[in-house]
């Protein structure tokens, strides 16, 4: 029998044309009476995620809130003790209540169906807010949004609607991580590789990080023409490159615990735009100067290569977003609607890259002229969603001008612009360093000994770049020396010895 409530039930919240939304008191009664009758089942509830908000009463929700805040104190929830709490309330008898929420008290072993109901029907309460705010959107054609703003923020409600209440799993036994601990290694150890994380492409950065692992969020930082956006659209390339070989060829690993088979890469270009960025790495593919293509300095035979190439590389599964200044949380709702996407396609989403952090935004006042907290909540933004998405994140970062203050150029960890965050939420910090641009600016007068001593710093240096990885949440801090082209904007692994092929005698 559906016990009625002491007060007015939520008349506000009917429908104008008289329709309910979705509700069942008789549950919400049935729930509060058991955590009072049985104190026991109050943690099982709330680590399941019910919260307050989820009731429809908000009677109810006040009576819940109360029991969750005795129980955290450590306080015995008794009726007793519930009545002298709204004793204040003339509007019902708490007495005759709380004793009837006892006495239809649902069974603790029904508990866990009873709360998901009640949970299930608050998410179809919000669902039917977010149409009308939907609705009411699509028609305020005097509004200031057009079409894609609209979709962007009900894509962000619809996601809020999907994380309210939800707590994940609190404790992960020792046993299952275990297990997902071995996994990693069997896979490390079968592989060609030796790699149990996403590989980059390059050899000796590949040994060095162990591939990218997923969940990480991968700082990629350097003072301007360093060359970070270049490594960074190379690694992107390389895995989008793979991932689109295996497509054509029908060889993909659908294992589900395989972490380190590449996928589809979606790229944050928040400074260049997406023509700027594909001419970028055709130019590298094609060994034709993009600074050449811009300025028309290019023969037949090369823009013809330029073109195959182009051709070739159209169909590979990069994703170029060249939004400016975009908020953390659209960024973050679009990578998300494409990693959805790509799943109907029985593909995955392997790497995301934005580039860069300073462009970013949180999309809220709140921050305005504080760039440090306003750094500090986009870090933990990419973060949160490298870990939702179970994907690597690199985010590019500048460097502060201390560096070139220095005698020795070199990055370090304070160097890292606007927030000690940065370093603070990164499972791993790299600098991008190239000597020999700051050699070329130093260069002596002609015929002196000086020259001579650049001259000879300056042929060591030619054409090479190093990777400081100077902080590793999963290994040592380890410098990477690469191979750097400037003309085509090009990372590569470093020629020597070991990797020549064996002379013939």
């Amino acid at each position: 029998m559906k016990q009625s409530s002491p007060i007015a039930i939520n008349q506000d919240q009917n429908k104008p044309n008289n329709i309910e939304l979705p509700h069942n008191l008789e549950a919400e009664q049935q729930l509060l009476g058991a955590l009072i009758k049985n104190n026991e089942l109050i943690d099982r509830v709330s680590q399941n995620g019910l919260k307050g908000i989820h009731f429809f009463e908000p009677f109810h929700e006040e009576i819940f809130e109360k029991i969750i805040q005795m129980n955290n104190n450590g306080k015995s929830v008794t009726i007793l003790f519930l009545k002298t709490l709204f004793e204040s309330n003339e509007n019902f008898d708490s007495d005759s209540y709380f004793v009837s929420l006892v006495a239809n008290a649902a069974h603790s072993l029904v508990i866990k169906e009873v709360a998901d109901e009640i949970y299930e029907l608050s998410l179809r309460r919000q669902l039917i807010d977010t149409a009308e705010f939907l609705e009411h959107s699509s028609y305020a054609l005097n509004e200031d949004k057009n079409v894609s703003e609209i979709i962007e923020n009900t894509e962000i409600k619809l996601y809020e609607i999907d994380q309210k209440g939800e707590t994940g799993k609190s404790f992960y036994s020792f046993e299952d991580s275990v297990a997902e601990s071995l996994m990693a290694a069997e896979a490390a150890y079968s592989s060609d590789d030796g790699l149990a994380g996403l590989a980059t492409g390059f050899v000796d950065l590949d040994k060095a990080l162990g591939g990218l692992q997923k969940s990480d969020l991968i700082i990629l930082a350097g003072r301007p023409s360093m060359g970070k956006t270049a490594l960074a659209s190379n690694i992107a390339f390389n895995i989008a490159k793979s991932f689109g070989d295996q497509i054509n060829t029908n060889d993909i690993n659908q294992s589900k615990g395989e972490s380190k088979n590449p996928g589809a890469v979606a790229f944050f270009s928040l400074e260049m735009s997406a023509e700027q960025l594909s001419t970028r790495i055709i130019s590298d593919q094609s060994g034709v100067s993009s600074s050449n293509v811009r300025k028309g300095k290019i023969d037949e035979r090369e823009i013809s290569n330029y073109i195959n190439v182009a051709n070739e590389l159209k169909n590979i599964p990069l994703y170029i977003d060249e939004t400016g200044a975009i908020p953390i949380g659209i960024l973050s709702s679009r990578a998300r609607r494409l990693s959805r996407t790509l799943k109907q396609k029985n593909q995955e989403l392997s790497l995301i890259v934005v580039d860069y952090l300073q462009l970013a935004t949180t999309g809220s006042d709140k921050y305005r002229g504080n760039v440090v907290q306003e750094i500090s909540q986009i870090t933990q933004g990419l973060k949160a969603l490298a870990k939702e998405l179970n994907i690597p994140v690199i985010a590019l970062s500048q460097l502060s001008r201390n560096v070139e203050n220095r005698d020795n150029k070199k990055p370090q960890l304070a160097d890292l612009r606007d927030s000690g965050a940065i370093e603070q939420d990164a499972d791993i910090v790299m600098f991008v360093y190239r000597e020999e641009y700051y050699l070329r600016r130093e260069e002596p007068d002609a015929g002196t000994e000086q020259h001579i001593d650049w001259q000879n710093k300056m042929e060591a240096a030619h054409g090479k770049a190093s990777v400081l990885i100077e902080k590793h949440r999963h290994g040592a801090v380890k410098t990477v020396d690469m191979q750097f082209t400037e003309e085509f904007t090009r990372f590569s692994d470093l020629a020597r010895d070991q990797y020549l092929p064996e002379r013939m005698d």
